[in-house]
């Protein structure tokens, strides 16, 4: 158990100096391209962020735990909202881009709504998992063509920069390479301590394994905050949820048809839809969000946690 401790600090080191890595790359890719932050975070930089859910979703599908699996794209979700964005907007208030905002945030709820229709019967075939993975794809090409649209014939940078940019790539890989790693090693030493604890697997993929995969996106989100520029991280999490939601789930559910419990699709899926419509809320009706808004963010998250704890004491006890 010591040594996991160890592991765990070690993880949290190479997560720090891969997001501070991941955000000045991205921000010297985003200016050397003429694109602007929140579009960069939502899509090179979420899509890097979301490999560790892909990873251990994809895998702990494989090795047939659907608990781990659905839940960790899920909770990731959940935490991404909650703990991330009220991190980063209690560090600094986050404006937001209405129009932008809210073409992004069509995807991540449609994304949301077919989850929720194809699991109905709390199972995920192959069929509904590959029309999501191809829902995903759409996305990222929606992406893809928004950004050549929103490029100009006029740079701030030499387009020349050949160097520039070829060494903000290479942070970028550096920076998502200490990120995964330090995710993997997380997850794994954290995932050991929950199941020697007893912990069922999808209170584990709903909590432990959701939080820590979403750490380098708090990591990204509170580096971007520290830089001044809180946008870059709330445009990765629009990005990181719908590729939660679309290809996560999706690839997950095409290595293995996934079957998820009632508390799992009724607590969780409740909360996913509180949260999604308090950040929505919280972002349009002002253009940002407040530190108000993320210490309510906070709370809420911390609710969120209190029931996965409490809910199922609960209901083993009537």
């Amino acid at each position: 158990m010591f040594y996991s401790f160890l592991f765990i600090l070690l993880a949290l080191a190479l997560l720090a100096k891969g997001g501070d890595l991941f955000v000045d790359s991205s921000l010297d890719i985003g200016r050397l391209l003429n694109v602007p932050r929140f579009v960069i975070g939502g899509t090179l930089v979420s899509m890097a962020t979301t490999m560790p859910e892909l990873v251990v979703s994809t895998l702990a599908s494989s090795a047939g735990d659907t608990g781990i699996a659905l839940g960790n794209a899920v909770g990731s979700s959940i935490c991404n909202v909650g703990l991330i964005v009220g991190t980063v907007a209690l560090l600094t208030p986050i404006r937001v881009d209405r129009l932008d905002f809210l073409r992004r945030v069509i995807w991540m709820v449609l994304a949301a709504v077919l989850v929720v229709i194809f699991t109905a019967d709390r199972t995920l075939t192959q069929t509904p998992a590959l029309a999501l993975l191809v829902g995903g794809f759409f996305y990222l090409a929606w992406d893809f063509f928004g950004i050549r649209r929103q490029q100009t014939a006029s740079c701030t940078e030499d387009p020349g920069d050949f160097d520039g940019f070829f060494r903000a790539v290479l942070r970028f890989g550096l920076g998502l390479i200490l990120i995964v790693s330090g995710s993997w090693v997380l997850v794994d030493n954290g995932q050991e301590l929950a199941i020697a604890l007893g912990v069922p697997s999808a209170i584990i993929g709903l909590s432990l394994v959701a939080i820590g995969t979403s750490l380098p996106e708090l990591v990204t989100g509170i580096s971007s905050a520290r830089k001044g520029v809180p946008d870059l991280s709330l445009g990765n999490i629009i990005g990181a949820n719908t590729l939660n939601l679309f290809i996560v789930v999706g690839a997950a559910g095409m290595v293995s048809p996934l079957r998820l419990d009632y508390f799992t699709q009724s607590y969780s899926y409740s909360w996913l839809g509180i949260f999604f419509v308090a950040v929505i809320g919280l972002a349009v009706r002002t253009g940002r969000v407040h530190r108000r808004s993320g210490l309510f963010l906070l709370v809420l998250f911390g609710i969120y946690v209190g029931g996965l704890v409490v809910v199922p004491m609960i209901a083993s006890a009537l």
